[in-house]
């Protein structure tokens, strides 16, 4: 069967009008003007519903190649289309633009790879992670797709799944980026000495990586190493002074390893510099009040404290130094420094909220453990629920439950019959409890 005229002037139409369009596209492209990119995609003739309607035109009766090329010029198009959208970060709609034409060809390793990344854009990352897996069947010697699987994973805190896909990239190279994720990963896991593992491993592959030096730097700390952080952030430091993410870990470790004067001058060279920050003054207002220097300590505390007056241990500092200032009253008798004053006030509120705040606190963080099985956790919050409001008996009956989880069956009668002594007959509470002691009797009788 022959084509007629008509349809292969309008499949030829379109293509010369693609042709034209595509030049005004790559021009546009070229000068960075992505809404006059997409602008000019949207006058095309040729998108992707319309070319792939044209080869549906055609039917049987045009060559297959035809045909084919048609819808690898949809996809293309969809694929420039979603590329501009993400550049002016409008990912959900990147998404749209590639979903559209997927069913031209769902094998298309180009563009579900364009469709993970507008995911990722759009913040479907679960849909994302779903794409690259896909990905990594199609092409399982491809390190990149497992990769953003690793990334994905660890983004999520699925710092489990990460791990294990870290490992099957390094199986085959190691890559210092995901190295240094494993070791993240570890990290958030509470892991501390395995993280240190894949950091090391890092800086055998790149000795002075300074981000990496800084997490083993933190970790060392908390293990209280001072002297190997002192020793590694000197060394460093000796190339490159300057430094602004090694100064003030060289600084912290001097402090905690109680040398003032050398942390004060590591400091001081860090403020030279242009660093302002809160932790700049505060550990330099910190260094002179451990050495008693009140005089020095307080314009440093003070600077911290304007920047931030939510630390609770700033502000008693603060107050402890000003304490030492002397003040006098109309007649020059020595007096209680009234800034001082206001401050221990300032730092006792934030101690020690009203007893209602506290008992809705400590109840809450104890029904956070409940829920997730952390019984032992969330009897220790209970109680100090109760100590702040002794007429919550709700909380007896939930520590004599937490006891009964574990088994504790002993516990759990003393909690359960307490709370008989102090609760309402009748009421739901009092006969959940009456129910809870007849159970718990009878698996103390079981177990004994």
């Amino acid at each position: 069967m022959k084509i007629s005229k008509l349809v292969i002037c309008l499949f030829l139409a379109i293509l010369t009008n693609v042709s034209n369009g595509q030049d005004r596209l790559q021009y546009a492209l070229s000068r960075y003007d992505y809404k006059a990119a997409l602008e000019i995609i949207d006058s095309l003739n040729a998108e992707p519903g319309q070319l792939e309607s044209s080869a549906e035109g055609m039917h049987q009766s045009a060559d297959s190649s035809v045909i084919a090329a048609n819808r690898n010029a949809a996809i293309a198009l969809a694929r420039q289309k979603a590329q501009c959208l993400r550049k002016l970060y409008r990912g959900q709609e990147a998404v749209a633009a590639l979903a559209s034409v997927l069913h031209l060809d769902q094998y298309n390793i180009e563009l579900i790879a364009d469709l993970a990344e507008s995911h990722m854009l759009a913040g479907n990352t679960m849909d994302a992670y779903q794409l690259y897996v896909q990905l990594s069947k199609m092409q399982p010697h491809n390190p990149y797709f497992k990769i953003c699987q690793a990334r994905i994973l660890y983004r999520e805190k699925q710092y489990g799944g990460s791990i294990s896909a870290c490992r099957e990239i390094l199986a085959q190279d190691s890559i210092p980026e995901i190295i240094s994720m494993t070791g993240d990963a570890f990290k958030n896991l509470g892991k501390a000495d395995s993280a240190l593992v894949y950091y090391n491993q890092v800086l055998r592959l790149k000795p002075k990586h300074v981000t990496t030096l800084s997490k083993k730097a933190d970790i060392l700390l908390s293990n209280k190493k001072y002297d190997t952080v002192i020793d590694m952030s000197r060394e460093y430091l000796k190339e490159d002074p300057d430094n602004m993410t090694m100064l003030p870990i060289y600084g912290l470790a001097l402090y905690l390893k109680d040398l003032y004067h050398q942390s004060i001058q590591a400091f001081e060279h860090q403020l030279k510099l242009g660093d302002d920050s809160y932790s700049v003054h505060y550990y330099l207002g910190l260094n002179y009040y451990m050495m008693n220097n009140w005089t020095c300590a307080i314009p440093e505390l003070e600077k911290a404290y304007q920047i931030d007056s939510s630390d609770v241990t700033l502000v008693y500092q603060l107050a402890h130094a000003r304490s030492y200032t002397p003040a006098f009253d109309s007649n020059g008798k020595p007096v209680l420094n009234p800034e001082a004053e206001k401050l221990y006030a300032k730092a006792m509120e934030m101690l020690e909220p009203s007893p209602q705040m506290m008992h809705s606190i400590y109840g809450s963080m104890g029904m956070a453990r409940h829920k997730v099985e952390m019984y032992e956790e969330a009897i220790k919050y209970y109680e100090l629920s109760f100590k702040y409001n002794p007429k919550n008996i709700s909380a007896i009956s939930s520590i004599g439950y937490c006891y009964e989880r574990l088994k504790n069956y002993k516990k759990a009668l003393e909690y359960y019959e307490r709370y008989l002594r102090l609760g309402k007959p009748g009421t739901a509470g009092y006969k959940f409890v009456e129910e809870s002691i007849q159970y718990v009797k009878q698996e103390k009788f079981m177990a004994e």
